[in-house]
């Protein structure tokens, strides 16, 4: 029976600490603490450092972008490396490629891929591609290019060469050959066909074999200042050549005008525009993002875009935001412990537990890096406001049962608190870690990270809530606690007086109130599918980081953000599909490459094409989508065709899958699972199923109005920023009812009055509940310093959670449930001796 259940760790823990109560016990002890700070300090140092960034380690083999990827690499061969795209402002093209030279040694195997290798390579593939025949063709191209930089070379050097062509070309046709001059050209004007200005442009370029001559005409041949000026600027030799080529009646193949009208624009447009210019480099998809950013520091007036260097940057940013966060942190913490205790040395006290506690959580969490455990970075920033809340709310909760047992003259006052208050803290603490300990059972691999770091993130609050800060309070003499005050803090003041009124408003309303909750639940509940979360990479990076303000750069530059789409069985078993799929995404300005296209032209019926891009029973689609990668174009497009059935794979759909799969997850099992644990352990300890059902119910309506405050200050959060809310408050928000709890139980041990009992409970652990509401909640809004919206959106959204926990529920909304449901809050057992012992 649940009556039965004696709480016998407690007994033996007290037993152990009165043995050792004394001062000589006390200075080993502390010489053992500061002995493991030293430790640990050398190891929490290293542990921001180790933070991962990346979704991809969290994405379980059986989800479709995993396996498309699979495909990919094992069929097709491409993978394992990533891009990253660098934009640099520089007036010389080989200026601009000697910065990137003079700083690749930062990049491990990196490979440079300037626009004329971007030109050559898409040749090359393309010839490939068509079966063309690429030996003759190939020198035929490199050939011109030689003799055209030669010819313009040349003509700049002999100008009055050029003059006289120009005279000749244009000249005589003017006056009606009257003279005999280079009977050769009137031959050749004759044999063309055409417009006079084009009979004259044809037959100067068959003279003299000058290709230049194309683009003057009768109106501007004399105006030799223009015609020297624009021989040195020339250097769109790929429409040249085009031109040429049509003049030698090379391009009776059709697919080379494909070839010409991609390289052209790849040239032209993609990788030169004013004074920018892009490079693509070519780096292992597990390159250090440490050496990216200091690849990306070296550069000059470049920017640095692409997959990895979002999260190079987020790393970057993160742990220079870690830093401020922490300190942040502890400034705030101690302002309102200043404000509310009103002692230095307690507030000394409270502060080095805490650190002492975030210490032990970052060192346990370096050790589990041995194990193979990766820190998710979201896991490491959410700790420090974990850590020094759950820390100081048990500090707070000993601290001030010391001083009311002092007050009450006891001369063994630490002892005495300690078993006071070890049966809420534990309690508390170990409702927390269970709670937590949900996300471990989780299927979601990324919610398994997230888990391992909230509970090693609880148990370093706990330990030395009650080890370290009961050693400290027994070195430190008594009157040395009130320092610099002559009294002790009192255990009573204005907030009891204020609780005490809302309490008893609270029972005497109870009904009205617990209808306005229910009502308030099914409105928020009915409402919250409706809160548009994004994916956006500006929510974890500041907005003048360097790959995001060159993302706007590259977005005008160049199709970046690749999906890789699969396809079941053959192109021409899935010939309708694929031209229907094909031309749609083409028609919406995308670049898609497979057996039926190139880029933006449709190619149909090629079997050189067919086989290229049908491997196994595969068929690959590779598509260049119009909008930066993570962007809202790319995720909803790439939403789009996973929603058709398509096996897609890349890094947006990667990005998909592991929102999805962690969102869904975490609502539909995790959750659940999270409020049944706790459930169960509460019934187990408190012999009731109501009150922590009751619990539940409380702690959903504070953390729907976090999430909701979220969405309508930031209009659409950050997709973990809801489901953060939800995790810590499921967990946190046990803190503060089992504070008013256990002290219902005290109260009724004399008094079976439930209400006048639990209007004394909420006014005697006011003082308590009130000062850990707000230092809980002021260590998560000190994440609001920081320079990303999405730390930004969790700091308001727990802060503002845990106050209306703080001021709202605990001290109105539970008092109104429990005075109403009376005798039945211990149902189906009255399993309350155990917590009088």
């Amino acid at each position: 029976m649940v009556t039965n259940v004696k709480l016998v760790f407690p007994q033996y823990f007290l037993l152990y600490i009165k043995s050792r109560n004394n001062v000589k016990n006390g200075l080993v002890s502390l010489v053992l603490w500061l002995l493991l700070i030293m430790i640990l300090l050398h190891f929490a140092i290293k542990t921001p450092s180790l933070f991962t960034y990346s979704d991809s380690p969290f994405l379980s083999s059986s989800v479709q972008s995993v396996r498309a990827d699979k495909i990919v690499t094992n069929y097709f061969h491409i993978g394992n490396v990533d891009n990253l795209y660098i934009i640099i402002n520089s007036s010389s093209y080989n200026q601009a490629l000697q910065e990137i030279y003079s700083n690749l040694y930062l990049l491990n195997n990196a490979t440079v891929i300037t626009p004329n290798d971007y030109v050559s390579m898409l040749k090359t593939e393309y010839l490939s591609y068509l079966g063309l025949n690429e030996k003759n063709f190939s020198s035929t191209i490199s050939q011109l290019y030689e003799n055209l930089t030669r010819l313009k070379l040349y003509l700049i050097s002999n100008f009055q060469y050029f003059e006289y062509q120009l005279n000749i070309t244009f000249g005589l046709p003017l006056h009606n050959f009257t003279s005999n001059i280079c009977p050769t050209y009137k031959e050749n004007f004759d044999k063309v066909n055409g417009s006079l200005l084009e009979k004259a442009r044809y037959a100067g370029y068959l003279t003299f074999k000058d290709p230049f001559l194309f683009y003057f005409g009768f109106n501007n041949y004399t105006n030799y200042t223009l015609a020297l000026k624009f021989l040195i600027q020339f250097n769109n030799y790929t429409s040249l050549i085009e031109r040429i080529l049509k003049t030698q009646n090379i391009t009776s193949v059709n697919e080379s005008n494909v070839i010409f009208n991609n390289i052209t624009t790849a040239f032209n447009s993609s990788f030169h525009k004013g004074t920018l210019w892009l490079f693509i480099i070519n780096v292992p998809s597990n390159e250090s993002l440490t050496n990216i950013n200091q690849f990306t520091e070296s550069l000059r007036n470049a920017y640095v875009i692409g997959h990895l260097a979002y999260y190079a940057q987020s790393a970057y940013y993160t742990q220079s935001n870690v830093e401020i966060i922490d300190i942040t942190t502890i400034i705030l913490v101690m302002i309102l412990l200043i404000l509310l205790v009103r002692s230095i040395v307690p507030i000394l006290i409270l502060i080095s537990s805490a650190g002492t506690s975030l210490l032990l959580a970052y060192g346990l969490m370096y050790m589990e890096t041995l194990l193979g455990y990766k820190i998710y970075y979201i896991s490491g920033l959410v700790a420090p406001p974990i850590v020094f809340g759950l820390n100081i709310d048990y500090g707070i909760l000993l601290i001030y049962r010391y001083f009311e047992e002092i007050n009450k003259n006891n001369l063994d006052a630490l002892l005495y608190a300690l078993k006071n208050s070890i049966k809420g803290i534990l309690l508390s603490g170990i409702s927390i870690t269970i709670g937590f300990s949900s996300f471990i059972l989780s299927p979601s691999a990324l919610l398994q990270n997230i888990g391992i770091a909230l509970v090693t993130s609880s148990i370093s609050a706990l330990i030395p809530a009650v080890f370290f800060t009961y050693t400290l309070l027994l070195l430190i003499p008594q009157i040395y606690l009130s320092f610099p005050r002559r009294k002790l803090p009192s255990i009573t003041d204005i907030r009891q007086r204020y609780l005490y009124k809302l309490s008893n408003f609270a029972v005497r309303h109870n009904k009205l109130l617990v209808i306005l909750m229910l009502v308030s639940i099914v409105i928020f509940i009915f409402y919250f599918p409706s809160i548009h979360t994004n994916v956006n990479i500006d929510e974890i990076l500041p907005p003048h980081a360097n790959s995001l303000v060159g993302t706007k750069v590259l977005n005008q530059l160049y199709n970046y953000s690749i999906d890789y789409i699969i396809l079941y069985g053959s192109p021409k078993a899935n010939y309708t599909l694929i031209y229907n799929l094909t031309k749609t995404l083409i028609d919406q300005g995308n670049l898609v490459y497979g057996p039926m296209s190139l880029g933006s032209q449709i190619i149909v019926n090629n079997s050189n094409l067919y086989d290229h891009f049908h491997q196994g029973n595969y068929t690959l689609l590779i598509i260049y989508l119009k909008y930066p990668v993570f962007s809202n174009g790319a995720i909803n497009l790439t939403n789009w065709l996973i929603s058709k059935g398509f096996l897609v794979g890349g890094d947006n759909a990667q990005r998909i899958d592991i929102v999805n799969n962690t969102v869904s997850t975490y609502f539909s099992y995790t959750l659940p699972l999270t409020i049944i644990l706790i459930v169960i352990y509460l019934f187990m300890i408190l012999g009731s199923i109501l009150l922590p059902l009751r619990l539940s119910l409380t702690v959903g309506l504070s953390s729907l109005l976090g999430a909701f405050t979220v969405a309508l200050v930031y209009n659409s959060p950050y997709w973990l920023s809801p489901l953060v809310i939800f995790a810590l408050l499921f967990s946190l928000g046990i803190d503060y009812d089992m504070f008013i709890i256990i002290r219902l139980f005290d109260e009724m041990k004399n008094d079976d009055d439930i209400n006048s009992a639990i209007v004394r409970s909420v006014e005697n652990t006011g003082l308590v509940v009130t000062t850990c509401g707000l230092i809980l909640a002021g260590a998560f809004f000190s994440l609001m310093v920081a320079n990303m919206r999405f730390l930004q959106e969790i700091g308001l959204g727990v802060g503002v959670s845990i106050l209306f926990d703080t001021f709202v529920v605990r001290p109105i909304l539970v008092p109104a449930i429990i005075s109403i449901l009376k005798k039945y809050n211990f149902w189906p057992f009255k399993a309350r001796k155990f917590l009088y012992t």
